[in-house]
């Protein structure tokens, strides 16, 4: 399998138009072209078009020097095209499956057209041979396999550049002499599109020009549809197990429940509390692996520094043993019929929001007081509970979560934040940072506890005793910051 960051631009042409002569725009020092291939594309979705609604395609394509499958995702403006070879069969490679399993929820995916393409290429070259972009002429012929499907003949082109500087530049240049040309806008997004007669879109919650002139439902909806486009988005990154993929889609989910808890007065009926519900058992699923590895890595920054002997390394030995186990749980929730039934009561939830008549307010008249008053009650709160001698760390854990939550919250309500509001959130932000670190130091002496109860070596029992003192420092350093930073919030 292998991926790569597509930027490309399409045109719509006449069956007469001619191409205009590529090797006099400027940067362009010489051209080449190659065979005439007649290429096959059998398209697949489901029966919902959930793929194409999402801007992603799969083919699978055989008669050029790409034979194979094709998976294009969105990346930002462009496209990002994962491969893999034909196989024996018609079967979706399991390794593109995955990455769609979050879109496709189980549903199967079937062929819903076929697309042959006669597409003769030319190749752009710099003056030191640097390949600047691949321009393709493609004379097309479509059958749609969907009910009442149609068949099609068109011609357009395309320029492709790679992921460079000058790729970019020779993009900018080329187009201006395509479209002196006659090349224009092309009449759909993809040829799978313009194939099927349909650009079926998930629909984003609409806001005003001015985010600020948005109702209160306006913003929770539109953060809510975000905060889902974010956890879909991360699913396949997770499967893939990659770099600080769990930790991401954990964050959507827990500001997914931040809309739903901090602004719930917005909200009526029960699908809100269900909702809430199955995205804390989530984000506690995938927090088994981000604590695990968040507490290996710095008990491996201690390692490093050799003057624990091996205390440390047997620490993050079994952080990493426990972030392995962790990494099971992760992928048998997500392979769940429970994890697909909350994406898709997520969608419903977007698509048909339960919302009061309150939300109908300004979001600057509702949703900015409101923080406002939650910040100022949550300063007031913790002060007292962290002024009383009875406070314990469970309380302090306590606050972090509820300052967490303020905090994911305050960026829904970031179009409206004006003056003082501003100040508080920029406040709440420092008290959350050293609350965490809070956080970190305690944990970590949890996980120390627990090795030093299981040890019998007394120089690994002395090794521990001197990270835990570490450890409790940088826990007493950042508590007693807290009232400090707290005073700012109220």
């Amino acid at each position: 399998m292998s991926e790569q960051r597509e930027i490309e631009t399409k045109y719509e042409v006449g069956a007469d138009t001619e191409v205009p002569p590529l090797a006099a725009v400027s940067g362009v020092d010489r051209t080449s072209t190659d065979a005439v291939f007649h290429l096959t594309a059998v398209y697949y979705d489901t029966e919902a078009l959930d793929l194409s609604a999402n801007r992603i395609t799969l083919r699978r394509r055989t008669g050029g020097k790409d034979d194979g499958w094709h998976l294009k995702l969105p990346d930002g403006a462009d496209r990002r095209e994962v491969t893999a070879e034909l196989g024996d069969d018609d079967t979706v490679p399991a390794e593109l499956a995955e990455r769609v399993r979050a879109i496709v929820r189980g549903r199967e995916l079937a062929p819903i057209a076929i697309v042959e393409n006669q597409r003769h290429t030319t190749y752009l070259h710099a003056v030191d041979g640097e390949l600047l972009g691949e321009f393709v002429d493609d004379h097309v012929h479509s059958i749609s396999l969907l009910p009442d499907g149609v068949e099609k003949a068109w011609r357009e082109w395309e320029f492709e550049v790679p992921d460079t500087a000058l790729g970019r530049k020779a993009a900018i240049l080329v187009d201006k002499a395509l479209r002196a040309a006659g090349g224009g806008q092309p009449d759909a997004a993809s040829k799978l599109a313009r194939a099927i007669d349909s650009e079926p879109a998930r629909n984003a919650p609409p806001l005003p020009k001015k985010a600020s002139h948005a109702t209160a439902g306006q913003l929770l909806v539109a953060a809510l549809s975000a905060y889902r486009d974010k956890m879909v988005r991360e699913d396949p990154r997770v499967r893939a197990r990659g770099a600080d993929s769990v930790h991401q889609m954990r964050v959507a989910t827990r500001q997914l429940r931040s809309v739903l808890t901090e602004f719930s007065g917005f909200f009526s009926g029960p699908s809100r509390a269900a909702l809430s519900s199955e995205l804390k058992l989530l984000a506690s699923v995938l927090g088994g692996v981000r604590d695990a590895e968040v507490l290996a890595a710095r008990f491996e920054d201690f390692d490093a520094e050799g003057e624990l002997g091996g205390a440390a390394a047997a620490l993050a030995e079994r952080q990493r043993a426990a972030e392995a186990r962790g990494w099971g749980r992760v992928t048998a929730a997500l392979d769940s019929d429970r994890y697909f039934l909350l994406l898709d009561a997520i969608d419903a939830f977007i698509a048909d929001p339960p919302l009061r008549d309150r939300a109908d307010q300004p979001a600057v008249k509702s949703l900015a007081p409101l923080l406002d008053k939650r910040i100022r009650s949550f300063g007031k709160q913790s002060s007292a509970l962290l002024s009383d001698a009875a406070c314990t760390d469970d309380d302090v854990h306590a606050i972090r979560k509820h300052a967490k939550r303020l905090r994911y919250a305050s960026a829904v309500v970031d179009p409206v934040v004006r003056g003082d509001l501003k100040a508080e959130v920029k406040a709440l932000s420092r008290v959350q940072t050293r609350l965490g670190e809070f956080q970190d130091a305690t944990i970590a002496r949890d996980a120390i506890a627990g090795l030093a109860a299981e040890t019998t070596d007394p120089v690994v029992a002395f090794r521990l005793g001197r990270l835990d003192a570490i450890e409790e420092r940088r826990a007493a350093d950042a508590r007693e910051t807290l009232p400090r930073l707290l005073h700012a919030l109220r």
